[in-house]
Formats: C-alpha cells, structure tokens, sequence
C-alpha cells in the first residue's frame, strides 16, 4: 500500500493547523464586529497579536472552567489553577497563525456559538448551565463549531493536566528524570 504521505503529521502539526483554519473561518465574517473587551494591540511587524485582551482572557476563563469545572472530575478546577492566565501566556510561544487562529476560535464561542444553542451571546456571560448547552450545541453542530470545540478542549485539557497540581489527582508521581542519579 502507497504511504499516503503522513508519517511526518504527528499531533501537534494537526492542532496548529486546525487552530490555522479555525482563526481564518471564524474571523472573516466577524472580523469588523469582534469586540472582546478592547482592540488587540497591533502586533510588531512579522509577529502575530499573541496576547488577549481582558474581554478575551474572559472569554477563555469561561470556556476553560466549563470544560473544566471545579468539584468536576476533581476538587480542583480550571479557575483555580488561573488556566486562562496559563493558556496566555503560551500564545505567544505559538507560530502567528496558530495564534490568530485562536483568537478567531475565542471569538467564534463567545459571540457565534451561543445562538447553536437558542442563548444570547456573549457566551461568557451565560450561567453555568447555558455555558455547558452551548458547548454541548457546538459538539452535536458538526463542522466548524465541532472543530473550534474540539481545538478548544484540547488546549484546555492539555494546559490543565501539565500542571504539577492536577498530577496527584491522576496518579502521576512526577517526572522520574533524576531517580537514577541519586
């Protein structure tokens, strides 16, 4: 069977693609109208807007302790470990179109999202149990919502289980790098 050219596309390639994608689908048509707490500072030249701005960091806060809410899995949640602040401050370590792209994503569940679910946006203003439809409404829409939703969960998940306080709540000892060198 011909290899079908894929061997190099490991995950991460597949998130800063997706991430690509959704930033480019979700801002052309809301590009004029997104209004996330203030405008974004205009980036220095050849670098991408890699932070958010205080309605965007809003947003994601949001988004993450719905995803990820305290007394969910586990006592611990995603507002308090800060996760927004967490996912920020790795956006700029992003290439510029992975970061516009989740910009775009943010932009989409916090003003676009809500009606897939019948609720008024801003997303982030919605109480627990509307934030969750409206997930839940992304998920089932298919497509590009599905797509923002899973991109979405999976840089939550993953920021939220790299922190040395979610370890003992999965049973991870640590790194074991310097066991031998004792």
């Amino acid at each position: 069977m011909p290899d079908p050219g894929l061997s190099s596309f490991n995950r991460r390639v597949f998130l800063d693609h997706t991430l690509q994608v959704l930033g480019a689908a979700a801002l052309a048509p809301l590009a004029p109208a997104i209004a996330l707490g203030a405008e974004p500072a205009a980036p220095a030249a050849g670098q991408a807007a890699a932070t958010l701005t205080a309605g965007e960091y809003i947003a994601l806060a949001a988004i993450a302790d719905t995803m990820i809410p305290h007394g969910g899995a586990f006592d611990l949640g995603a507002r308090d470990v800060n996760l927004a602040r967490r996912i920020g401050s790795y956006l700029p370590k992003l290439q510029p179109p992975v970061a516009l792209g989740f910009h775009g994503a943010l932009a989409f569940t916090e003003s676009q999202a809500p009606l897939l679910a019948g609720k008024k946006a801003p997303f982030s203003a919605l109480p627990e149990a509307d934030r969750a439809a409206v997930l839940s409404a992304m998920l089932a829409a298919g497509g590009l919502p599905t797509l923002i939703f899973l991109a979405l969960k999976s840089v939550c998940v993953t920021h939220f289980y790299t922190l040395d306080a979610t370890w003992k709540f999965t049973g991870y000892d640590g790194p074991m790098l310097l066991e031998d060198r004792q």
